[in-house]
Protein backbone atom coordinates (compact mmCIF):
# COMPACT_ATOMS: atom_id res chain seq x y z
CA UNK A 1 0.00 0.00 0.00
CA UNK A 2 1.12 3.52 -0.49
CA UNK A 3 0.50 6.50 0.83
CA UNK A 4 -0.07 8.85 -2.20
CA UNK A 5 -0.91 11.73 -0.72
CA UNK A 6 1.20 15.07 -1.73
CA UNK A 7 2.82 17.16 0.42
CA UNK A 8 2.42 20.52 0.53
CA UNK A 9 5.67 22.21 -1.13
CA UNK A 10 8.15 23.71 1.07
CA UNK A 11 9.09 27.77 1.94
CA UNK A 12 10.67 29.56 -1.10
CA UNK A 13 14.75 29.01 -0.52
CA UNK A 14 16.63 31.63 -2.46
CA UNK A 15 20.44 32.92 -2.78
CA UNK A 16 21.77 35.50 -5.00
CA UNK A 17 21.64 32.52 -8.42
CA UNK A 18 18.52 30.65 -7.95
CA UNK A 19 15.21 30.70 -5.89
CA UNK A 20 13.48 27.34 -5.26
CA UNK A 21 10.41 26.36 -4.23
CA UNK A 22 10.45 22.40 -3.60
CA UNK A 23 7.53 20.05 -4.06
CA UNK A 24 7.31 16.80 -2.70
CA UNK A 25 5.69 14.79 -4.81
CA UNK A 26 4.23 11.12 -4.49
CA UNK A 27 6.60 7.88 -4.88
CA UNK A 28 9.62 9.75 -3.77
CA UNK A 29 9.80 12.10 -6.17
CA UNK A 30 10.66 15.96 -5.71
CA UNK A 31 10.38 18.44 -7.98
CA UNK A 32 12.11 21.78 -7.83
CA UNK A 33 10.67 24.71 -9.27
CA UNK A 34 14.19 27.42 -10.13
CA UNK A 35 14.11 30.61 -11.37
CA UNK A 36 17.87 31.17 -12.34
CA UNK A 37 18.96 34.81 -11.84
CA UNK A 38 21.06 36.42 -14.79
CA UNK A 39 24.73 35.77 -13.65
CA UNK A 40 23.93 31.98 -13.39
CA UNK A 41 22.20 31.89 -17.42
CA UNK A 42 24.69 34.42 -18.41
CA UNK A 43 27.77 31.98 -17.20
CA UNK A 44 26.00 29.29 -18.56
CA UNK A 45 25.59 30.75 -21.97
CA UNK A 46 29.44 31.04 -22.25
CA UNK A 47 30.08 27.69 -20.96
CA UNK A 48 27.56 26.84 -24.24
CA UNK A 49 29.62 28.49 -26.84
CA UNK A 50 32.90 27.31 -25.41
CA UNK A 51 31.28 23.69 -25.36
CA UNK A 52 30.01 23.97 -29.22
CA UNK A 53 33.04 24.91 -30.00
CA UNK A 54 35.22 22.57 -29.20
CA UNK A 55 33.05 20.07 -31.23
CA UNK A 56 32.97 22.15 -34.67
CA UNK A 57 35.26 23.08 -37.05
CA UNK A 58 35.01 26.60 -39.00
CA UNK A 59 36.98 27.35 -42.01
CA UNK A 60 39.97 29.19 -40.92
CA UNK A 61 39.95 28.84 -37.08
CA UNK A 62 41.65 25.42 -35.26
CA UNK A 63 39.27 23.53 -33.75
CA UNK A 64 38.32 25.38 -30.37
CA UNK A 65 39.28 28.77 -31.31
CA UNK A 66 36.81 30.37 -33.03
CA UNK A 67 35.57 33.51 -32.24
CA UNK A 68 32.14 32.80 -29.78
CA UNK A 69 30.05 35.06 -32.21
CA UNK A 70 31.00 33.33 -35.22
CA UNK A 71 29.98 29.62 -33.23
CA UNK A 72 26.93 31.52 -32.24
CA UNK A 73 26.17 32.43 -35.51
CA UNK A 74 26.92 29.29 -37.12
CA UNK A 75 25.14 26.74 -34.36
CA UNK A 76 22.60 28.50 -32.55
CA UNK A 77 20.26 25.64 -32.08
CA UNK A 78 23.33 23.38 -31.00
CA UNK A 79 24.32 26.03 -28.50
CA UNK A 80 20.73 26.58 -27.35
CA UNK A 81 20.40 22.92 -26.33
CA UNK A 82 24.19 23.07 -24.59
CA UNK A 83 22.87 25.95 -23.19
CA UNK A 84 19.52 24.80 -21.22
CA UNK A 85 21.72 21.87 -20.00
CA UNK A 86 24.46 23.86 -18.87
CA UNK A 87 21.35 26.03 -16.84
CA UNK A 88 19.70 23.07 -15.72
CA UNK A 89 23.06 21.29 -14.07
CA UNK A 90 24.36 24.70 -12.57
CA UNK A 91 20.12 25.67 -11.24
CA UNK A 92 20.14 22.18 -9.55
CA UNK A 93 23.82 22.33 -7.82
CA UNK A 94 22.83 25.67 -6.79
CA UNK A 95 19.10 24.28 -6.01
CA UNK A 96 20.24 20.90 -3.96
CA UNK A 97 22.57 23.35 -1.76
CA UNK A 98 19.40 24.96 -0.31
CA UNK A 99 16.82 22.15 -0.52
CA UNK A 100 19.04 19.94 1.42
CA UNK A 101 17.13 16.72 -0.21
CA UNK A 102 19.19 13.78 -0.56
CA UNK A 103 19.25 11.91 -3.69
CA UNK A 104 18.27 8.59 -3.97
CA UNK A 105 21.64 7.51 -4.91
CA UNK A 106 24.67 9.14 -6.69
CA UNK A 107 23.85 7.62 -10.10
CA UNK A 108 19.91 9.01 -9.81
CA UNK A 109 18.84 10.35 -13.24
CA UNK A 110 17.64 13.95 -13.06
CA UNK A 111 15.38 15.45 -15.69
CA UNK A 112 14.97 18.99 -16.26
CA UNK A 113 12.11 20.91 -18.26
CA UNK A 114 13.05 24.56 -19.52
CA UNK A 115 9.68 26.92 -19.10
CA UNK A 116 11.87 30.47 -20.58
CA UNK A 117 15.86 31.12 -21.04
CA UNK A 118 17.04 34.30 -22.13
CA UNK A 119 20.09 36.38 -20.87
CA UNK A 120 17.84 38.14 -18.32
CA UNK A 121 17.18 34.72 -16.26
CA UNK A 122 15.93 31.46 -16.74
CA UNK A 123 12.74 28.90 -15.08
CA UNK A 124 12.26 25.40 -15.21
CA UNK A 125 11.97 22.11 -13.15
CA UNK A 126 14.36 19.85 -12.07
CA UNK A 127 12.73 16.27 -11.21
CA UNK A 128 14.15 13.28 -9.33
CA UNK A 129 13.68 10.44 -6.85
CA UNK A 130 14.64 10.65 -3.45
CA UNK A 131 15.27 8.23 -0.38
CA UNK A 132 11.76 6.98 0.95
CA UNK A 133 10.72 8.51 4.23
CA UNK A 134 10.21 5.42 6.47
CA UNK A 135 7.38 4.96 9.42
CA UNK A 136 8.32 4.93 13.22
CA UNK A 137 8.19 0.95 14.01
CA UNK A 138 6.48 0.56 17.36
CA UNK A 139 7.12 -2.82 18.68
CA UNK A 140 4.01 -2.21 21.04
CA UNK A 141 1.21 -2.21 18.11
CA UNK A 142 2.15 -5.37 16.43
CA UNK A 143 1.06 -8.37 17.81
CA UNK A 144 2.43 -12.10 16.84
CA UNK A 145 0.67 -15.38 17.16
CA UNK A 146 1.64 -17.76 18.62
CA UNK A 147 3.75 -20.49 17.11
CA UNK A 148 3.23 -24.42 17.96
CA UNK A 149 6.78 -25.77 18.41
CA UNK A 150 7.60 -28.66 16.79
CA UNK A 151 8.11 -31.95 19.37
CA UNK A 152 11.24 -32.97 20.17
CA UNK A 153 11.42 -37.25 21.74
CA UNK A 154 13.20 -39.95 21.41
CA UNK A 155 10.98 -41.26 18.18
CA UNK A 156 11.85 -37.98 16.04
CA UNK A 157 15.81 -38.78 16.96
CA UNK A 158 15.48 -42.39 15.76
CA UNK A 159 13.69 -41.31 12.72
CA UNK A 160 16.24 -38.78 11.83
CA UNK A 161 18.90 -41.95 12.43
CA UNK A 162 17.02 -43.48 10.26
CA UNK A 163 17.15 -40.84 7.26
CA UNK A 164 20.68 -40.04 8.42
CA UNK A 165 21.25 -43.98 7.69
CA UNK A 166 19.95 -43.45 3.91
CA UNK A 167 22.21 -40.93 3.53
CA UNK A 168 25.23 -43.44 3.21
CA UNK A 169 23.03 -45.98 2.06
CA UNK A 170 24.11 -47.72 -1.58
CA UNK A 171 21.58 -47.06 -4.37
CA UNK A 172 20.69 -49.05 -7.23
CA UNK A 173 17.81 -47.64 -10.02
CA UNK A 174 14.86 -49.39 -10.70
CA UNK A 175 14.07 -49.47 -14.63
CA UNK A 176 11.80 -52.11 -15.12
CA UNK A 177 8.85 -51.52 -13.45
CA UNK A 178 6.55 -47.92 -11.76
CA UNK A 179 6.58 -46.90 -8.49
CA UNK A 180 5.61 -49.19 -5.32
CA UNK A 181 4.54 -49.01 -2.04
CA UNK A 182 8.12 -49.16 -0.08
CA UNK A 183 10.17 -47.59 -2.82
CA UNK A 184 12.60 -44.75 -2.78
CA UNK A 185 11.72 -42.15 -5.60
CA UNK A 186 13.77 -39.08 -6.90
CA UNK A 187 10.89 -36.03 -7.51
CA UNK A 188 11.29 -32.48 -8.99
CA UNK A 189 7.83 -31.12 -7.23
CA UNK A 190 6.56 -27.64 -8.68
CA UNK A 191 3.67 -25.37 -7.53
CA UNK A 192 2.05 -24.27 -10.41
CA UNK A 193 -1.11 -22.18 -9.55
CA UNK A 194 0.96 -19.08 -10.76
CA UNK A 195 3.49 -17.67 -12.78
CA UNK A 196 6.03 -18.35 -12.41
CA UNK A 197 5.63 -21.57 -10.86
CA UNK A 198 7.86 -22.31 -7.95
CA UNK A 199 9.89 -25.64 -7.44
CA UNK A 200 9.51 -26.53 -4.05
CA UNK A 201 11.54 -29.80 -4.38
CA UNK A 202 14.36 -30.63 -7.07
CA UNK A 203 15.57 -34.00 -7.59
CA UNK A 204 14.41 -34.62 -3.98
CA UNK A 205 14.38 -38.86 -2.37
CA UNK A 206 11.34 -39.53 -0.62
CA UNK A 207 10.48 -42.95 1.24
CA UNK A 208 7.03 -44.45 -0.30
CA UNK A 209 6.01 -44.98 2.61
CA UNK A 210 2.72 -43.54 4.60
CA UNK A 211 5.31 -42.28 7.65
CA UNK A 212 7.54 -40.80 5.36
CA UNK A 213 5.43 -39.45 2.37
CA UNK A 214 1.93 -37.08 2.50
CA UNK A 215 -1.30 -39.27 1.64
CA UNK A 216 -1.74 -37.01 -1.48
CA UNK A 217 1.75 -37.57 -2.87
CA UNK A 218 1.96 -41.06 -2.26
CA UNK A 219 -1.34 -41.84 -4.12
CA UNK A 220 -0.15 -39.76 -6.87
CA UNK A 221 3.52 -41.51 -7.28
CA UNK A 222 2.70 -44.96 -6.94
CA UNK A 223 2.46 -46.40 -10.46
CA UNK A 224 3.89 -43.74 -12.26
CA UNK A 225 6.88 -44.26 -14.14
CA UNK A 226 10.81 -42.79 -14.51
CA UNK A 227 10.50 -39.67 -15.97
CA UNK A 228 6.68 -38.89 -16.16
CA UNK A 229 4.78 -36.03 -14.88
CA UNK A 230 1.48 -35.63 -13.37
CA UNK A 231 -0.66 -32.65 -11.82
CA UNK A 232 -2.65 -32.86 -8.63
CA UNK A 233 -3.34 -30.74 -5.91
CA UNK A 234 -1.61 -31.04 -2.29
CA UNK A 235 -3.36 -31.36 0.75
CA UNK A 236 -2.95 -31.93 4.60
CA UNK A 237 -3.69 -35.57 5.32
CA UNK A 238 -6.59 -36.45 6.97
CA UNK A 239 -5.05 -37.17 10.54
CA UNK A 240 -3.02 -33.67 10.75
CA UNK A 241 -3.21 -31.48 13.02
CA UNK A 242 -5.79 -28.85 12.56
CA UNK A 243 -3.14 -25.81 12.70
CA UNK A 244 -1.27 -27.80 10.12
CA UNK A 245 -4.69 -28.20 8.01
CA UNK A 246 -5.24 -24.68 8.41
CA UNK A 247 -1.45 -23.31 7.59
CA UNK A 248 -1.34 -25.80 4.11
CA UNK A 249 -3.43 -24.44 1.75
CA UNK A 250 -4.24 -26.83 -1.00
CA UNK A 251 -2.38 -25.80 -3.94
CA UNK A 252 -1.84 -27.56 -7.62
CA UNK A 253 1.23 -29.23 -8.37
CA UNK A 254 3.52 -31.03 -10.91
CA UNK A 255 5.52 -33.91 -9.95
CA UNK A 256 8.01 -35.45 -12.19
CA UNK A 257 9.46 -39.04 -11.49
CA UNK A 258 13.49 -38.40 -11.82
CA UNK A 259 13.88 -42.30 -10.37
CA UNK A 260 13.00 -44.91 -8.96
CA UNK A 261 15.47 -46.20 -6.07
CA UNK A 262 16.16 -49.53 -4.07
CA UNK A 263 18.85 -49.00 -1.30
CA UNK A 264 21.00 -50.95 0.68
CA UNK A 265 21.84 -49.52 3.95
CA UNK A 266 24.94 -49.82 6.60
CA UNK A 267 24.18 -51.26 10.15
CA UNK A 268 23.51 -48.32 12.93
CA UNK A 269 26.48 -49.17 15.31
CA UNK A 270 29.46 -47.26 16.77
CA UNK A 271 30.89 -47.16 13.22
CA UNK A 272 28.11 -45.56 11.84
CA UNK A 273 28.35 -42.56 14.63
CA UNK A 274 32.26 -42.55 13.58
CA UNK A 275 31.51 -41.47 10.66
CA UNK A 276 29.19 -39.32 11.10
CA UNK A 277 32.41 -37.20 13.43
CA UNK A 278 30.67 -38.42 16.86
CA UNK A 279 32.37 -41.14 19.18
CA UNK A 280 29.93 -43.61 19.83
CA UNK A 281 25.93 -44.39 19.08
CA UNK A 282 25.06 -42.85 22.47
CA UNK A 283 26.83 -39.75 21.42
CA UNK A 284 24.81 -39.91 18.26
CA UNK A 285 21.44 -40.21 19.69
CA UNK A 286 22.77 -37.20 22.70
CA UNK A 287 23.85 -35.30 19.51
CA UNK A 288 20.47 -35.57 17.29
CA UNK A 289 18.65 -34.38 19.97
CA UNK A 290 20.28 -31.46 20.11
CA UNK A 291 20.55 -30.40 16.87
CA UNK A 292 16.74 -31.30 16.48
CA UNK A 293 15.86 -29.05 19.94
CA UNK A 294 17.84 -26.21 17.76
CA UNK A 295 16.02 -26.72 14.51
CA UNK A 296 12.72 -27.04 16.56
CA UNK A 297 13.74 -23.55 17.98
CA UNK A 298 14.51 -22.14 14.42
CA UNK A 299 11.11 -23.05 13.08
CA UNK A 300 9.36 -21.06 15.46
CA UNK A 301 12.01 -18.14 15.19
CA UNK A 302 11.03 -18.68 11.27
CA UNK A 303 7.37 -18.90 11.42
CA UNK A 304 7.61 -16.08 13.59
CA UNK A 305 9.68 -14.07 11.16
CA UNK A 306 7.14 -15.18 8.38
CA UNK A 307 4.49 -13.25 10.59
CA UNK A 308 6.29 -9.65 11.37
CA UNK A 309 6.88 -9.65 7.49
CA UNK A 310 3.51 -9.68 6.65
CA UNK A 311 2.41 -7.54 9.52
CA UNK A 312 5.43 -4.96 8.00
CA UNK A 313 4.21 -4.79 4.61
CA UNK A 314 0.57 -4.22 5.73
CA UNK A 315 0.63 -2.05 9.25
CA UNK A 316 3.71 -0.07 7.65
CA UNK A 317 2.96 2.01 3.98
CA UNK A 318 5.45 4.70 2.84
CA UNK A 319 5.96 5.51 -0.81
CA UNK A 320 9.02 3.99 -3.00
CA UNK A 321 10.66 5.23 -5.48
CA UNK A 322 9.75 2.63 -8.62
CA UNK A 323 13.44 2.89 -9.97
CA UNK A 324 14.07 0.28 -7.08
CA UNK A 325 11.72 -2.11 -7.64
CA UNK A 326 12.07 -2.17 -11.59
CA UNK A 327 15.67 -2.72 -10.74
CA UNK A 328 15.15 -5.66 -7.88
CA UNK A 329 12.83 -6.60 -10.51
CA UNK A 330 15.44 -6.76 -13.55
CA UNK A 331 17.84 -8.55 -11.42
CA UNK A 332 15.13 -11.42 -10.44
CA UNK A 333 14.27 -11.71 -14.04
CA UNK A 334 18.12 -12.28 -14.64
CA UNK A 335 18.40 -14.73 -12.39
CA UNK A 336 15.32 -16.98 -13.55
CA UNK A 337 16.85 -16.59 -17.28
CA UNK A 338 19.63 -18.35 -15.79
CA UNK A 339 18.08 -21.81 -15.40
CA UNK A 340 17.75 -23.28 -18.92
CA UNK A 341 14.03 -25.11 -17.08
CA UNK A 342 12.75 -21.88 -16.96
CA UNK A 343 14.04 -20.65 -20.62
CA UNK A 344 12.26 -23.56 -22.19
CA UNK A 345 9.02 -22.57 -20.15
CA UNK A 346 9.25 -19.05 -21.11
CA UNK A 347 9.23 -19.89 -24.75
CA UNK A 348 6.36 -21.87 -24.12
CA UNK A 349 4.52 -18.77 -22.24
CA UNK A 350 2.01 -17.26 -24.28
CA UNK A 351 2.27 -13.36 -23.88
CA UNK A 352 -0.63 -12.96 -21.44
CA UNK A 353 1.10 -15.63 -19.33
CA UNK A 354 4.41 -13.62 -19.57
CA UNK A 355 3.14 -10.43 -18.65
CA UNK A 356 1.49 -12.10 -15.51
CA UNK A 357 4.61 -13.45 -14.32
CA UNK A 358 6.41 -10.47 -14.24
CA UNK A 359 3.86 -8.81 -12.67
CA UNK A 360 4.08 -11.52 -9.95
CA UNK A 361 7.96 -11.01 -10.11
CA UNK A 362 7.73 -7.29 -9.75
CA UNK A 363 4.94 -7.22 -6.91
CA UNK A 364 7.65 -9.67 -4.94
CA UNK A 365 10.07 -6.98 -5.51
CA UNK A 366 8.62 -4.43 -4.13
CA UNK A 367 7.90 -6.78 -0.54
CA UNK A 368 11.93 -7.22 -0.55
CA UNK A 369 12.80 -3.80 -1.34
CA UNK A 370 10.22 -2.73 1.41
CA UNK A 371 11.08 -5.51 3.77
CA UNK A 372 14.81 -4.06 3.22
CA UNK A 373 14.63 -0.45 3.90
CA UNK A 374 12.16 -0.64 6.84
CA UNK A 375 14.48 -3.57 8.59
CA UNK A 376 17.87 -1.16 7.74
CA UNK A 377 15.76 1.54 9.67
CA UNK A 378 15.53 -1.11 12.52
CA UNK A 379 19.05 -1.70 12.61
CA UNK A 380 19.85 1.90 12.48
CA UNK A 381 16.95 3.12 14.60
CA UNK A 382 18.57 -0.03 17.69
CA UNK A 383 21.95 1.06 16.80
CA UNK A 384 22.82 -2.98 15.76
CA UNK A 385 25.49 -3.70 13.51
CA UNK A 386 26.13 -6.80 11.34
CA UNK A 387 29.66 -8.25 12.25
CA UNK A 388 31.68 -11.48 10.99
CA UNK A 389 30.07 -12.66 14.13
CA UNK A 390 26.36 -12.88 12.99
CA UNK A 391 27.74 -14.98 9.44
CA UNK A 392 26.29 -19.00 9.17
CA UNK A 393 29.41 -20.81 10.73
CA UNK A 394 31.08 -23.83 8.72
CA UNK A 395 29.60 -27.92 9.75
CA UNK A 396 32.26 -28.89 11.91
CA UNK A 397 30.98 -32.54 11.14
CA UNK A 398 29.45 -34.77 8.85
CA UNK A 399 26.50 -34.95 11.22
CA UNK A 400 26.00 -30.94 11.79
CA UNK A 401 26.33 -30.58 7.45
CA UNK A 402 23.85 -33.10 7.25
CA UNK A 403 21.66 -31.52 9.57
CA UNK A 404 22.24 -27.86 8.90
CA UNK A 405 19.12 -26.16 7.30
CA UNK A 406 20.43 -23.35 5.58
CA UNK A 407 24.02 -22.93 3.36
CA UNK A 408 27.03 -22.26 4.76
CA UNK A 409 28.74 -18.74 3.94
CA UNK A 410 32.12 -19.59 2.05
CA UNK A 411 34.70 -16.88 2.91
CA UNK A 412 36.26 -17.37 -1.08
CA UNK A 413 32.94 -15.98 -2.64
CA UNK A 414 33.49 -12.66 -2.96
CA UNK A 415 30.98 -12.12 -6.18
CA UNK A 416 28.85 -8.55 -5.48
CA UNK A 417 25.99 -10.62 -6.00
CA UNK A 418 26.66 -13.11 -3.30
CA UNK A 419 28.03 -10.65 -0.72
CA UNK A 420 24.45 -8.36 -1.28
CA UNK A 421 22.44 -11.56 -0.68
CA UNK A 422 24.26 -12.14 2.45
CA UNK A 423 23.89 -8.64 3.54
CA UNK A 424 20.30 -8.41 2.73
CA UNK A 425 19.63 -11.55 4.56
CA UNK A 426 21.69 -10.21 7.18
CA UNK A 427 19.77 -7.04 7.59
CA UNK A 428 16.35 -8.82 7.76
CA UNK A 429 16.91 -11.85 9.99
CA UNK A 430 18.53 -9.57 12.50
CA UNK A 431 15.93 -6.59 12.53
CA UNK A 432 13.06 -8.60 13.06
CA UNK A 433 14.43 -11.14 15.53
CA UNK A 434 15.15 -7.76 17.25
CA UNK A 435 11.73 -6.61 16.82
CA UNK A 436 10.34 -10.26 17.58
CA UNK A 437 11.81 -9.83 20.88
CA UNK A 438 10.90 -6.45 21.73
CA UNK A 439 7.15 -7.60 20.74
CA UNK A 440 7.52 -10.40 22.89
CA UNK A 441 8.89 -8.35 25.66
CA UNK A 442 6.03 -5.06 25.26
CA UNK A 443 3.27 -8.26 25.57
CA UNK A 444 4.35 -9.52 29.21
Amino acid sequence: MENSQQLEPQSQLSNDLVRVTVHHKPKCRVELEVEAAAPLVQEAHRKAIKAVAKEVSMPGFRKGKAPEELVLRKHPQDVDKIWQEMIAEEAFRESIKLAKTPLLHKDTKITFKTISHSKEGAKLTLTFETEPQLPLIDPKKINLKEVVRPEVNEEKVEETIRQTQLFFAEWKEVDDRPIQEGDFVRLDVDVIDEEPHTRIFSNTRFEVTPKSMAEWMRTMVVGMQKKESKEGVSVPDADAKDADKAALKPKKVRITVEAIESAKVPPIDDEFAKKLGVANLADLRKSLFEHLTKQADAHVKEKQREQLSEILLTEFPFDLPPSLIEKETQFRMRQLFEDPHFQKEWREMSEEDRKKMVDTIYTQSEKAVRLFYLCRKVIADAKLTITQQDLPKPPATPLEALMSSQPAYHPHDHSEVRQAEIYSRLVLEKAEDYLIEQVIKAAK
